[in-house]
């Protein structure tokens, strides 16, 4: 140990000591304390759910309950044969007189009855918004099946008997009990249109007119509800997305899962699922009187994550502390050795900008590590303050440049004056007045980009862009102009530009190359609307909806074969959005062979009140 101890040297020795009297023994307690607390978390976790479980069962218990008062309906049911709500004492023998048209004309029985059966499972059903469907399966007095079926949609009539009596099991059905029966979950694609999860719940239904305890049967009534309903007792209960839980009765028939792939499925058959592993562990109740329980599967590795994180964070914290503890001994081990006076001298040199001094590396322990890192800190300073300089000067270089961008805009202003003086002198006006026109658009464009312009401004420029084009096609775009005295009106700019271009390109060209564009202003709602008309081919409805969908969505425009459409009017709906919210934009409504409409929508304001705003901006 001796000999160890005088290979180390000061730093490492430091290191030990505080790791062997104070990290490890601090280690050794977390872990006991942590593997502790895995238990105790365990064991109470579990109890936590295990009186969750209680509680959905009970509540499935007192949700069966519900129905099972429900399926009485049949013996307290106080409509007469005629329909008529009545008050009487033999309630329980209204159901069986309509049944067998005890009262009614023989040729009118199957109508009334029909008619009454509806009422009597309409009536039932609005009991209870889960019961999906309600069906009556009788005898008459000559022993015949008489079926009678209501389903949510007011379907009267299953696509199938055979399917329902199929899913039913009614040829197996005991129909001597007297007691609540339950159906498991299935699907009720005995209804035309229809393929949801459901369980249904029956009772029979007697005669009680007769001899005590010796009762005919007379039907069987059957609830359809949704298997929704079951979900509804686990809302309180809060599982990791891992977890799975299962309603079942004692033949493993699956009433509700939260894995819907297992709903209606019979589960005798695979045993792992209810086996408790390391994996996962089971919390599982007893039978409620209605003979369902209730079974949550639970993934440990799920269940400990938030143990597991504050074990990591713990042991994270262990690892900062000896990391802070290192540091600590390295500066007491710096405290007790001459040689960083001698370092302190230089780092006086270095603070008057000599960079070029060095420490002499004369061991290989803790003083030559810190020499050789005081070397090499001075000569990254050095180099960080030359790259500093060098950034500099490129900031420098490139305000420079754009200092001389300033200039391009000036000069093409210039070089269109020269064309344009240029052509006067030769008598070409028209080229005069085109190039006139073209360095008027250029300079609305490139020139100080205000975000805000007067409505006049933005219809000056609509002046010229026709004037241009008129020039090409001669004349045969006619522009109207109806801003209603709101030309002082602050909109965005370039917002009109883009759409007439549209309703030239795509309305007035492909017609012959001739038409009317029509822009007005108008105030609506205290909104400012600005129309742009054409009287183009138009619009389908494929196409418009096209249109729309891309107001709506995120891309920059209608993608073709060729290249992308419809980007200007895109920009003017996005900025408008933007500047203003999401009530304001672009809406276009448009007839084939009529002509388009683009409304821009955007708030109204006084000019008093947008001066105001802009003084207040200044």
């Amino acid at each position: 140990m001796k000999r160890l101890g005088r290979k180390l040297n000061l730093y490492q020795k430091f290191s030990l000591v505080i790791f062997l009297l104070g990290l490890f023994p601090m280690l050794i307690l977390s872990t006991a304390m942590m593997n502790r607390m895995f238990r105790e978390y365990g064991e109470s976790l579990r109890n936590n759910y295990e009186q969750a479980a209680n509680y959905v069962n009970d509540s499935i218990g007192d949700m069966f309950d519900t129905y099972n008062g429900i399926a009485k309906m049949p013996y307290y049911y106080n409509y007469s044969s005629e329909g008529q709500f009545e008050f009487n004492y033999m309630s329980f023998d209204n159901l069986r007189q309509i049944i067998y048209g005890m009262g009614v004309e023989p040729e009118k029985v199957e109508e009334i009855r029909r008619n009454n059966m509806r009422i009597f499972l309409s009536n039932v059903q609005a009991v209870d918004n889960s019961i999906t469907g309600t069906h009556f399966i009788a005898r008459d007095l000559s022993g015949n099946i008489l079926p009678f079926h209501k389903s949510r949609t007011g379907l009267q009539n299953p696509k199938d008997e055979a399917v329902f009596n199929k899913r039913m099991g009614f040829d197996a059905l005991d129909k001597s009990s007297k007691k609540f029966q339950i159906i498991p979950t299935h699907r009720n694609d005995y209804f035309p249109m229809h393929d949801e999860l459901v369980f249904t719940v029956a009772r029979n239904y007697f005669d009680l007119t007769g001899m005590v305890g010796d009762y005919n049967y007379v039907g069987t009534l059957f609830l359809d509800v949704d298997v929704s309903k079951i979900e509804e007792a686990f809302h309180n209960i809060s599982l990791n997305p891992e977890d799975r839980v299962y309603v079942c009765d004692r033949n493993y028939n699956c009433y509700y899962s939260s894995d819907r792939n297992l709903i209606g499925r019979n589960l005798s058959g695979d045993s792992s699922i209810f086996k408790e592993t390391k994996e996962k562990f089971i919390i599982e109740t007893d039978y409620n009187p209605y003979g369902v329980n209730v079974v949550i599967t639970m993934n440990t590795n799920t269940v400990y994550q938030k143990l597991r994180q504050m074990q990591r964070m713990m042991y994270l914290f262990l690892g900062i502390t000896f990391a802070a503890l290192l540091s600590g001994s390295i500066w007491f081990s710096k405290r007790l050795t001459k040689p960083i006076y001698h370092m302190m001298d230089r780092m006086s040199e270095i603070e008057t900008g000599n960079f070029k001094v060095e420490l002499p590396v004369t061991s290989e322990d803790e003083i030559g590590i810190l020499s050789r890192r005081f070397n090499q800190m001075s000569k990254e300073l050095e180099n960080y303050i030359n790259q500093s300089y060098v950034a500099h000067v490129k900031q420098a270089e490139a305000e420079m440049t754009a200092l001389k961008s300033q200039i391009y805009p000036h000069f093409l202003y210039n070089t269109l004056e020269v064309i344009r003086m240029t052509a006067l002198e030769t008598d070409d006006f028209v080229v005069s007045e085109m190039i006139e026109a073209l360095s008027t658009q250029i300079r609305y464009m490139i020139g100080p980009m205000q975000d805000m312009v007067s409505l006049e401004q933005e219809v000056e420029i609509i002046r010229k862009y026709i004037y241009l084009l008129n020039c090409r096609i001669k004349g045969k775009v006619k522009l109207a102009v109806d801003l209603n005295g709101f030309g002082l009106q602050r909109v965005p700019k370039l917002i009109l530009q883009p759409i007439v271009e549209n309703a030239f390109v795509h309305g007035i060209k492909p017609r012959d190359g001739s038409g009317n564009v029509l822009i007005s202003a108008e105030q609506a709602d205290n909104h400012l609307e600005i129309s742009v008309m054409d009287n183009g081919v138009g619009m389908g409805e494929t196409a418009l909806m096209r249109l729309q969908e891309l107001l709506a969505g995120n891309e920059p425009g209608i993608k073709n074969e060729h290249n992308w459409q419809s980007i200007g009017l895109k920009n003017v709906h996005d900025r408008i959005r933007y500047l203003f919210g999401e009530g304001y934009g672009v809406e276009v409504t448009s007839t084939p062979s009529v002509g388009t409409m683009v409304r821009i929508i955007m708030p109204w304001k006084r000019e008093d009140e947008d001066d105001v705003s802009n003084d207040s901006g200044r």
